[in-house]
Formats: C-alpha cells, sequence, structure tokens
C-alpha cells in the first residue's frame, strides 16, 4: 500500500495461521519479563489508533481461540488489527522495539507539548456571527 508524497503505513500485528502460514509466530514474541508499565502503555496505545478499515468477521487469537476484533487501527506511521492489544495485554506479546519506541516517543512528545488555550477561548461565538 503506497499512498502518494507520503511514506507507506507499516504493519504490525498480523500472524501466521492456516491462510498465512508466511507470517510470525505470536509464540516467538511472548515475554513475561517484559517491564509491566510498559507493556500497559503499549496496550494503552493500541487502543487509542484510529479506525482505517473494519471487516465483515473477526479474527481468531492464535493462544486462546477467543474472537479477537475486525477493525484495522493506525496511528498515522503503523497499522495494526484491533486484536493485538488483547495478545499484548492479555498473552504478554512484546513487539518489536522498534515499534515500542515510536509509541513511547509519540505519547513523551505529547506530553511535553506546550498548550495554546488562547485559540480555544478565542472561539467564543459573538451576538450577530
Amino acid at each position: 500500500m503506497v499512498r502518494t508524497g507520503r511514506s507507506p503505513l507499516r504493519l504490525i500485528g498480523y500472524w501466521a495461521g492456516p491462510t498465512a502460514p508466511d507470517w510470525p509466530d505470536p509464540r516467538d514474541f511472548v515475554d513475561p519479563t517484559w517491564d509491566r508499565h510498559e507493556r500497559d502503555t503499549i496496550a494503552d496505545y493500541l487502543r487509542c489508533g484510529f479506525v482505517v478499515r473494519a471487516f465483515g468477521g473477526v479474527s481468531t487469537c492464535r493462544f486462546c481461540d477467543r474472537q479477537n476484533g475486525a477493525l484495522e487501527l493506525s496511528d498515522g506511521a503503523w497499522y495494526w488489527p484491533d486484536g493485538l492489544v488483547h495478545y499484548v495485554a492479555d498473552h504478554e506479546v512484546r513487539l518489536p522495539a522498534e515499534f515500542v519506541e515510536h509509541a513511547l516517543g509519540y505519547l513523551d512528545r505529547l506530553g511535553d507539548s506546550e498548550r495554546d488555550i488562547e485559540w480555544w477561548r478565542s472561539q467564543i461565538p459573538r451576538a450577530g456571527k
């Protein structure tokens, strides 16, 4: 998927299965030693993606067979299935460092950003407008 003038969205969290044998296996990413706070932060980040697409069917968790979502989400740089958060939160799947660093860096920049409160204050409707 190439978007004109922009980098393609990078896919993450799609796993090997009956129709996709050449994808990564989530069992290879399990890391029970992953710092709990960082893991929870990444899980929250994954929950907050923007919906890119919705599908009629649902995926199935490769560990516990539960139905695991039918959406694709994105942060504008990466995209993932909405069920990826289940793997991270419930099965201790540690995502690659490049994604974790991206997500944590984004959250750090957001937290350190200056706030412009004057713009919103200036939006008070005036009589006659």
